[in-house]
């Protein structure tokens, strides 16, 4: 993982239509959000900087939009961001079943749908 960066100057770091996962952050210091992009991360994390009070930013790149959504449920669960208003945003539909035994987020994210 690389980062933390200024989210305004994302363009900088992250190569154009790359597949990846992101974390931003308004402090620098903590999760607030934490998403996945299959196919253009440069692109999300730029509607983000103009259209969010998020200031900071780290990212992964992915060699698929399967491990870029795998990276960003891992995050979900380890650091269990505030902001985020489901536990599984990039996998809806895709068959993922979380390799966590017994997680209470993902069973209840699940039961809801």
């Amino acid at each position: 993982m690389l980062g933390p960066f200024l989210l305004k100057y994302h363009h900088m770091f992250v190569n154009s239509s790359s597949t990846g996962a992101f974390i931003l952050s308004r402090n620098g210091r903590s999760a607030d959000y934490v998403g996945a992009s299959a196919d253009d991360l440069v692109g999300t994390l730029g509607r983000f900087a103009r259209q969010s009070d998020y200031r900071y930013f780290w990212f992964v790149e992915a060699r698929s939009d399967r491990e870029a959504a795998e990276i960003e449920q891992t995050w979900l669960h380890r650091y269990r961001p505030s902001d985020n208003p489901s536990r599984s945003s990039a996998l809806h539909g895709s068959g993922w079943r979380c390799t966590i035994e017994g997680c209470p987020t993902c069973a209840l994210a699940t039961s809801v749908r």
